[in-house]
């Protein structure tokens, strides 16, 4: 994103990553502007990003649409600017417009964004529903005749009131749109063609505060977050990266409970009734872009109490490796929950001076860890 160029999201049946102030103050160790997208491997193994690419195709389905998924989102009302695009924030509310264009057909299944401001999920509310959630959902119509561009094409207006920041501030706003929110995947009907979160891109953009926000009462979410810690070790492999790979490139990796996530036909990953989830994170590479690591069950943050707020730091010539536990007590095995991982950055889109950043750390993107199901045990 050195000059976060337009790109076309191409959905393909692979996971595929992306992202895009000033940088924030340090944290504890305890604890209008165009899109852009990139790749990255599945959970489990090292998985490194690369620079942004422009297109893929995946094989055709039932759902048919030219044999090939794509589409792209972004907010349509943000100011550019030579480092990335920002809104003014004013005071109260701020509106923004969503758009999201696609070649498949999302008035049944819906589609909706989730949102971060400063690496921190931010509530908010539209229209049709004038209240405060980290998810909206709305049904674009689709027009299956349309001869030039984009079969399903629609704008929400989402309005928020910044949840962190103050006058002065110039903090980070991301987005990923996910779609099926309440369909079972089990259902035989059920079409992953139609899954827009296991795919991820950003839509960047800064909010520059002009005043500080009233406190927001936010959604009720209940705590399931039972420890989390973050330790650094020495990183022998960094020892063979290049001078631009240490600026420019990171790497990953997960597993929870010891396990990468099983490959099969299933989104659906068995055997966690009430079992207590433990979340094992690491990343190395580039030292200079700070993020957090967000965790969603059911489209909700598995917590909101500023504590639990996981900081993720990558510090030179070190591996960070980061382990959440999380509660799953109140989870039967009945009905498969969507679980889904984040890594939003916080100070990737523009230096302190105001100048791009993203061309130099482009391989440091916003990137969708993970998205599966957990399932009870297997009958």
């Amino acid at each position: 994103m050195k000059k976060l160029l337009s790109a076309l999201l191409v959905f393909v049946l692979l996971l595929s990553l992306a992202a895009c102030g000033p940088a924030p103050s340090d944290p504890t160790e305890t604890v209008k502007n165009p899109f852009t997208q990139g790749t990255a491997a599945p959970s489990g193994s090292d998985s490194s990003t690369q620079p942004p690419a422009t297109s893929g195709a995946a094989e055709p389905s039932n759902s048919g649409l030219h044999g090939i998924h794509s589409g792209h989102y972004e907010f349509v009302n943000r100011i550019p600017d030579d480092a990335c695009s920002y809104y003014d924030y004013t005071g109260g509310e701020l509106h923004a417009y969503f758009l999201y264009e696609g070649t498949d057909d999302y008035s049944v299944c819906g589609v909706g964004p989730l949102l971060y401001l400063d690496g921190i999920p931010q509530p908010y509310k539209t229209d049709d529903e004038p209240w405060y959630s980290y998810l909206h959902v709305f049904y674009p119509e689709y027009h299956p005749d349309v001869k030039v561009g984009f079969e399903t094409s629609q704008v929400l207006d989402v309005y928020f009131i910044p949840v962190t920041g103050e006058e002065g501030d110039a903090l980070e706003l991301y987005c990923t749109p996910v779609s099926n929110p309440s369909m079972d995947p089990r259902d035989p009907e059920f079409n992953n063609h139609y899954l827009v979160q296991f795919l991820a891109q950003d839509t960047p953009a800064r909010v520059i505060f002009q005043a500080t926000p009233p406190t927001l009462e936010l959604p009720e979410v209940p705590d399931q977050v039972l420890s989390h810690t973050v330790t650094y070790t020495d990183e022998p492999l960094l020892q063979s990266w290049t001078p631009e790979e240490l600026q420019s490139q990171h790497k990953y990796g997960y597993t929870i409970n010891g396990q990468e996530r099983p490959y099969s036909d299933s989104w659906i990953w068995p055997g966690f009734d009430q079992e207590p989830i433990t979340l094992d994170f690491y990343i190395y590479g580039s030292s200079y872009v700070k993020y957090t690591l967000v965790c969603y069950k059911d489209y909700e943050p598995i917590s909101i109490d500023p504590e639990d707020i996981v900081y993720v730091e990558v510090k030179d010539g070190q591996r960070t490796q980061i382990q959440v536990q999380i509660d799953m007590s109140d989870f039967d095995g009945s009905t498969p929950i969507c679980f889904m991982t984040v890594l939003v950055p916080r100070n990737l889109q523009a230096y302190e001076d105001g100048t791009s950043a993203f061309g130099d750390h482009y391989g440091c993107r916003f990137e969708k860890i993970n998205f599966f199901y957990f399932g009870g045990e297997e009958e």
